[in-house]
């Protein structure tokens, strides 16, 4: 069993950060996009039309790509001024509770993203806007990234339950810190 979740872990960390990295590299294409546009409406008087409706699809799949990656690394926002007077018992149960939360939260946007998207497909929902973008194709990386987002908090719970109460998630003790 430990095997099959290392196994498990290593190859949902590595589409983590193959989705990581896909979002980084949209955060340049809308940097130099955005960029693009601003140059050729001053210098030329020629604004590029379709810039501001592509950037506003490229947050949502950035967002979207890098929740999960984000979760694997702690990254989200914490509320340490509360957290850091609990004990290591009461701060590991509140992170595994958390967790479950964050777990159900994945879930449901994961199952609720996953039948919007194919309603949208089904009915051919076009977004109207310059580029009459099919909807379903913006809605596909809600489901996506709410499942990875899942799985990580999944894969965090059982790091909480395989680990000491005395021992933090990256397996320090927390007296050493």
């Amino acid at each position: 069993m430990p095997e099959t979740r290392t196994l498990f872990s290593r190859v949902l960390q590595v589409m983590n950060g193959v989705m990581a990295i896909v979002g980084a590299v949209m955060v340049l294409f809308m940097m130099f996009v955005i960029s693009y546009s601003v140059i050729t409406r001053f210098v030329w008087n020629k604004p590029v039309p379709w810039v501001v409706e592509i950037s506003s699809y490229l947050m949502l799949y950035i967002t979207f790509l890098g929740v999960a990656w984000l979760q694997r690394k702690e990254g989200h926002v914490r509320i340490d001024l509360f957290t850091s007077r609990l004990g290591p018992s009461a701060r590991a149960g509140l992170d595994a509770f958390t967790s479950l939360g964050g777990l159900i939260v994945g879930l449901i946007l994961a199952w609720k993203g996953f039948f919007i998207t194919l309603d949208y497909f089904h009915r051919h929902v076009i977004v109207i806007g310059i580029l009459n973008t099919p909807q379903y194709l913006l809605m596909a990386v809600i489901p996506l990234g709410s499942a990875l987002l899942a799985l990580e908090f999944i894969m965090r719970i059982l790091r909480f339950f395989a680990k000491p109460a005395s021992m933090d998630r990256a397996g320090k003790s927390i007296e050493q810190r």
